[in-house]
């Protein structure tokens, strides 16, 4: 087997693919999604990927979430796959990932029979955390899943010397867990705040400090943007959704050294 380092652009190419299929399945099973993050950004701003990213994401409400997972894990596309902490014992993060078996990309982590190929991140809301303890436990699962999931390499501080002594010895300790421990336990704070029984949603298990929740009505009122070659779906309010998860000034792109895409490989296998 030979591995091919893919250019930004076929990533995005790869990508544009898993996102049609996404929409696909969603429009099919009547599942509410919207492209979101930077995916959303780049829409607004530039009618598709931002120049110099890589990354693609997009979010439901825990009920369409659940929708989408049930459909993906039957599903037997040919390259397109799930993947996530629920069936993947050292998978590494709180929402699932839909990727093209057909790739991988670069991780650092101690399970490496976890395969990361080039994909698209897909993210649940949940109701917004209001009590304080409930977010400091959150804080800290997640912290424990990064400890037990990757090598020394993904948790040290680059040239930070004595400084990454404590996270070695934490990562000794946690290493012998499982990050799906952790992430289920995140799972079920998150779940404590239903969406049923809130008017603000937020994406809890990825960040549960958020200052305040988006609107939940508006997680669910979606029309269509053109997205490179694609048409999907954004929420009517994604004004308001954008100042929120990136200020008033988001139509302006940041200064040229900071325009710089991510740092992991991704490959094609022949």
């Amino acid at each position: 087997m030979s591995e091919k380092i893919l250019s930004l652009e076929e990533i995005k190419q790869i990508e544009l693919g898993i996102l049609e299929y996404l929409h696909q399945v969603c429009e099919k099973h009547d599942i509410k999604y919207f492209i979101d993050f930077g995916t959303l950004l780049g829409a607004v701003r530039h009618k598709g990927f931002i120049p110099w990213d890589d990354d693609t994401d997009i979010s439901l409400a825990r009920d369409e979430f659940e929708k989408l997972y049930a459909v993906l894990k039957n599903d037997n596309h040919p390259y397109y796959k799930l993947i996530s902490f629920r069936e993947t014992k050292g998978y590494p993060y709180s929402y699932m990932r839909v990727y093209d078996i057909r790739t991988l990309r670069d991780s650092n982590l101690l399970d490496s029979s976890v395969v990361l190929g080039t994909c698209v991140d897909v993210f649940p809301y949940d109701g917004l955390v209001t009590d304080e303890q409930d977010r400091k436990k959150m804080k800290l699962y997640k912290q424990l899943i990064r400890l037990s999931s990757l090598n020394f390499k993904g948790i040290k501080y680059e040239n930070g010397g004595i400084k990454n002594l404590p996270r070695y010895i934490a990562s000794a300790i946690f290493r012998f867990t499982s990050p799906q421990l952790w992430n289920q336990k995140l799972e079920q704070l998150a779940l404590k705040y239903s969406v049923e029984n809130s008017t603000d949603l937020v994406c809890s298990t990825y960040d549960s400090y958020y200052p305040a929740g988006i609107k939940k009505e508006w997680l669910y009122d979606t029309i269509d943007m053109p997205y490179e070659n694609l048409i999907l779906k954004v929420p009517r309010r994604y004004h308001e959704i954008l100042v929120y998860e990136f200020g008033e000034d988001y139509m302006t792109p940041p200064p040229v050294d900071q325009q710089t895409p991510g740092n992991e490989n991704n490959y094609w296998i022949d």
